[in-house]
């Protein structure tokens, strides 16, 4: 379970009292067994090396393995630097000697008008539009995408978009398919912003069970409001 990503207590959102108050953070809940730590600069090693000692105490059988745990997780904790994100959470499991990995983002932006580089409505209308269908190929592997509006359960209507995507390795020039979901949840009200829920792998024969997992976490998510006359968050 996570703690919440800004502020300090879940929200339950979704309805129009709540749709006027103002948003503190953001909340998302990750199975027990993935990794969480603190992406910032000065305190991602400590923060990794302390979680991976955890888990080793957990399951002694990882021991033999620390140091391919630390540097996936420290790849994956740059890899969400470069993206600005939030929050940051890692599936990583050694199975048969091969490392099993899933990873989960959270980052916060605003809608643009591509033309005018103005600040655009963050309608459903709008948010879809940044995703392109693409229809499933001969090959179990080739690049998909299906692309709907969702319901979270906290949160709202919300546009996604799921597959296996073609993804560039940042500042390298080369890429790698996987198993994709990506879902933008407008921020209630008259709020520009965007909350973008990103989740891969590259498990690409475990594509269906990867998006349901993925499709489940993102379920939890929700924003936490402010409350009124300065009543602890809800």
């Amino acid at each position: 379970m996570s703690e919440p990503l800004e502020g300090s207590s879940t929200a339950a959102a979704g309805t129009s009292t709540a749709a006027a108050r103002e948003v503190l953070g953001l909340n998302i809940l990750v199975p027990s067994s993935w990794y969480e730590f603190d992406i910032h600069p000065a305190m991602v090693d400590k923060s990794i090396r302390d979680v991976v000692a955890a888990r080793i105490e957990q399951r002694p059988e990882l021991a033999e393995h620390r140091s391919a745990l630390k540097k996936m997780l420290r790849r994956a904790a740059a890899e969400a630097r470069d993206a600005n994100v939030v929050y940051a959470g890692s599936m990583l499991e050694i199975i048969d000697d091969e490392p099993m990995t899933a990873n989960l983002t959270v980052s916060v932006s605003q809608a643009e008008d591509k033309q005018t580089g103005k600040v655009a409505k963050t309608g459903l209308d709008t948010l879809l539009a940044t995703f392109n269908p693409i229809p499933r190929g001969p090959r179990p592997t080739d690049v998909w995408r299906r692309v709907s509006v969702v319901e979270l359960p906290d949160a709202g209507p919300a546009a996604r978009s799921e597959g296996i995507e073609e993804i560039e390795v940042p500042n390298d020039g080369r890429s790698y398919r996987a198993v994709m979901m990506q879902t933008l949840v407008p921020y209630p009200g008259n709020n520009p912003k965007v909350a973008v829920i990103s989740a891969s792998t590259p498990q690409l024969a475990l594509v269906e069970p990867m998006l349901e997992l993925f499709g489940a976490i993102t379920d939890t998510f929700s924003f936490v409001y402010a409350e009124p006359d300065g009543e602890t968050p809800s």
